[in-house]
C-alpha cells in the first residue's frame, strides 16, 4: 500500500466512522421517547432500559451502515475534490478508479462485518431486546415437550401423522403412517395405531392396536403390538424450535426450512429472511460506488446538493429493497433473486457514475 492509498484510506475510514456515529445517535434518540414511555409505564427499569439500548445497537448498526458508507465516501472524496487533490492526481496520470480502489476494498470488508453481525450477533440481541420490551425473562430457546397434529415426510416416502407426540416420554397417540411408491404417487401401505412408543435402543416405533393395510397385496392385518425397522423417526424429529426467523442464525434458519419442508409447512417467511441475510450486507459495498463517484467533482456551492442526492439515493435503496422483499414474502419472487435485484440496480448506477467521474 502506497502513501497515497494510506492517506485516502485514513480519510475514508474517518469520514465513515463519523457518519456511522452520527446515524447511530440519531436512531438511538428516536428510540428514547419510546423507552421513556416504557419506564414511566413500569415496563422497564432504568438499568433495563440501558440494556435494551445495548441490545438495539446491532440492529441499528446493520440498518445505518450503508448510509454511513455512502455519506462517508462522499465526504472523503468531496473534501479531496474541494482541495483540488482529485484534479491534481488525475493530471499526474492517476485514474479515478485507482484513486478510489482502497475505499472500495474497505467498503467490501465493512460489508463482511455487517454479514457476520447480521448472522451471529443480531439474532441473539433481537431476541433479548424483544424479551425485555415484553417484560419476559431472557432465556435460551428450548424445544416444546409435546406437539399436536404432528406431520412428517421422510426421504424413503413415508408420511407420518400423529395426533399428539411426546418428546420426553417418547410416545404418540393416534398414529397414521402412509407408505407411497418411489414416485410418491400411489399408496402402497397404510398403518394405523391407537398409540405407540419409540424404542430408543432399537430406534423404531412399537405400535399398539395397529392395523396394516397393504394395497399391493390387498390384505389387512391387525396386531396387538407391531414394529418395523423402517419406522425410525422418533418424537424429536417431529418437534423443532419454532420462532421468528429474525431471531435465528443462518444455520438455524436453514435447518428450520428443512424441517418445515418435510412437515409440509410454509417456508416463504424464513426463506425471505435468509435471502435478505445474504444480500443486504453487501449494500454497503455497492453504495460506496455512488458516494465516491458523486463526490469526485467539486463545484462551489454544490456540496449540499451532492450530499442530499447521495442520501436520497441511499434511502431509495431501502425503498426498493423493501418492495422486492415484500414480493418474496408473498411468494411472487425467489427471495435470493429479489434480495439481489436492488443490489444489481444500484451497482449498475454506481458503475455508470464511476465512469462519468473519469474526466
Amino acid at each position: 500500500m502506497k502513501k497515497l492509498d494510506i492517506y485516502i484510506s485514513k480519510n475514508f475510514i474517518k469520514s465513515f466512522l463519523l457518519s456511522l456515529i452520527a446515524f447511530i445517535n440519531i436512531f438511538i434518540l428516536s428510540q428514547l421517547f419510546k423507552i421513556i414511555r416504557y419506564i414511566t409505564a413500569g415496563r422497564m427499569s432504568v438499568s433495563e432500559s440501558a440494556t435494551y439500548i445495548l441490545y438495539l445497537l446491532p440492529k441499528i448498526f446493520i440498518e445505518v451502515t450503508p448510509l454511513a458508507v455512502l455519506l462517508g465516501s462522499l465526504m472523503c472524496i468531496n473534501r479531496m475534490a474541494s482541495n483540488l487533490e482529485i484534479i491534481s492526481l488525475k493530471t499526474s496520470g492517476i485514474s479515478f478508479r485507482r484513486i478510489v480502489r482502497y475505499p472500495i476494498i474497505i467498503s467490501f470488508l465493512i460489508s463482511l462485518i455487517v454479514f457476520q453481525v447480521m448472522n451471529r450477533i443480531h439474532p441473539m440481541a433481537l431476541a433479548k431486546s424483544r424479551a425485555l420490551r415484553a417484560g419476559r425473562k431472557i432465556s435460551e430457546r428450548v424445544l416444546p415437550t409435546t406437539k399436536n397434529n404432528a406431520f412428517l415426510r421422510t426421504e424413503d416416502n413415508l408420511v407420518y401423522y400423529i395426533k399428539q407426540v411426546d418428546r420426553i416420554g417418547n410416545t404418540g397417540t393416534l398414529l397414521e403412517i402412509i407408505k407411497l411408491d418411489k414416485d410418491f404417487e400411489k399408496i402402497e401401505e397404510i398403518i394405523t395405531a391407537k398409540s405407540g412408543e419409540f424404542d430408543l435402543n432399537k430406534n423404531q416405533w412399537v405400535l399398539k392396536d395397529a392395523v396394516v393395510n397393504n394395497f399391493v397385496n390387498k390384505t389387512q392385518k391387525s396386531y396387538k403390538v407391531y414394529s418395523n425397522e423402517t419406522l425410525d423417526k422418533g418424537p424429536s424429529d417431529f418437534i423443532t424450535i419454532q420462532g421468528d426467523p429474525d431471531e435465528l442464525t443462518n444455520a438455524e434458519i436453514a435447518k428450520s426450512i428443512r424441517d418445515i419442508r418435510i412437515t409440509g409447512g410454509d417456508i416463504k417467511e424464513p426463506l425471505s429472511v435468509l435471502g435478505k441475510r445474504y444480500s443486504f450486507p453487501f449494500a454497503s459495498f455497492i453504495v460506496s460506488f455512488l458516494g465516491l463517484a458523486l463526490g469526485s467533482r467539486y463545484v462551489r456551492g454544490a456540496s449540499a446538493i451532492s450530499i442530499a442526492l447521495s442520501v436520497g439515493l441511499g434511502y431509495s435503496y431501502y425503498i426498493v429493497q423493501a418492495s422486492f422483499e415484500a414480493l418474496s414474502v408473498n411468494g411472487l419472487l425467489n427471495p435470493f433473486i429479489s434480495g439481489w435485484i436492488p443490489n444489481v440496480i444500484f451497482l449498475c448506477l454506481g458503475i455508470y457514475f464511476m465512469k462519468e467521474a473519469e474526466y
